[in-house]
């Protein structure tokens, strides 16, 4: 059956409720979940993007926490997985993000500490190929594409947790530095709306609500009102001009689905994920938004958990 088809069941609905920090809106439509085929291998802090029909999936934790160069395909028309060749070294942690149909895995921790790294993979030619590194070597950090080029935003560097804001021009194999987020930030989540990155969450040191927006024409970031659940290890994606924040840990593990609209200002709870997770990845492919492993406990814990998300 087609994802198209899948999809449209819906689980059960939960009140939308309100929580410390920001007030919720309530909504009688929250959003719906369905499971589809699971992640072959049970991986988190891994990051996954979509190219031409297809989610890509690299590297991460495995079960026993070892880290893995694993890729595996999903076929999203036949719900399907696949096993595709794998990255040159193993990363967890890495940013992992699509550009002009070639997918990127940026820095991430691999043997000993965070790397700068850049791993390129082709999907036409079934081939990996090495870029130029980061300016700064990175773990935990956020990857987004914006108009064909790769924004790396916060993560752990050799001096701690940055704001690090570093973009790659495919086109000519380069990064620029460019202003720095203004709350340094690891193990966050972002996403791209309009002309301007969402960065939310994360932690330094302790868990973070913060929601900030980078603007790339200017260069400049704003301060946007608090996520209502304080959370790192999050994942986050955009669905029809909206922001959506999924799980998180500490404490615990979280199955907080919660929702940002940039044309009202205003946070809103959305339906919960029947897998609670965090360092799992999060794409947007159409109307839906694939939610793919993360662990299920707080540090470790890999699943197969793969479900999707609709807000219609």
């Amino acid at each position: 059956m087609r994802i198209e088809l899948t999809i449209l069941f819906s689980l059960c609905l939960v009140a939308c409720k309100k929580e410390s920090g920001t007030t919720l809106e309530s909504d009688s439509t929250t959003g719906s979940w369905a499971s589809l085929a699971p992640l072959p291998t049970a991986r988190q802090e891994m990051p996954s993007a979509h190219v031409a029909g297809r989610i890509y999936t690299p590297g991460g934790y495995n079960a026993t926490g070892g880290t893995v160069a694993t890729l595996e395909i999903y076929e999203i028309p036949s719900n399907r997985w696949s096993m595709g060749p794998s990255m040159p070294q193993g990363r967890n942690h890495p940013g992992v993000v699509a550009a002009n149909n070639t997918v990127y895995v940026i820095g991430g921790y691999g043997p000993g500490s965070a790397a700068g790294n850049v791993f390129a993979f082709d999907p036409a030619a079934q081939s990996w190929s090495s870029k130029r590194s980061m300016l700064t070597p990175r773990a935990a950090h956020v990857a987004v594409e914006f108009g064909g080029e790769i924004y790396a935003i916060g993560g752990v560097a050799s001096g701690g947790v940055v704001g690090t804001n570093e973009r790659y021009d495919p086109a000519t194999d380069t990064w620029t530095a460019l202003a720095a987020m203004p709350t340094p930030r690891e193990h966050h989540a972002a996403a791209v709306i309009g002309d301007r990155i969402y960065v939310v969450g994360g932690r330094a040191g302790a868990n973070s609500a913060v929601l900030e927006s980078y603007s790339p024409a200017t260069n400049t970031w704003q301060r946007l009102p608090d996520m209502p659940t304080t959370r790192g290890g999050l994942a986050a994606a955009a669905l029809k001009g909206r922001l959506y924040v999924f799980g998180g840990e500490t404490p615990g593990v979280f199955p907080h689905t919660e929702e940002y609209d940039p044309s009202t200002n205003r946070w809103r709870r959305m339906t919960d994920m029947p897998t609670p997770r965090h360092g799992m990845g999060a794409v947007t492919v159409g109307e839906a938004i694939h939610v793919i492993g993360g662990g299920t406990v707080a540090g470790f814990g890999a699943s197969t958990a793969h479900e999707v998300f609709s807000n219609r």
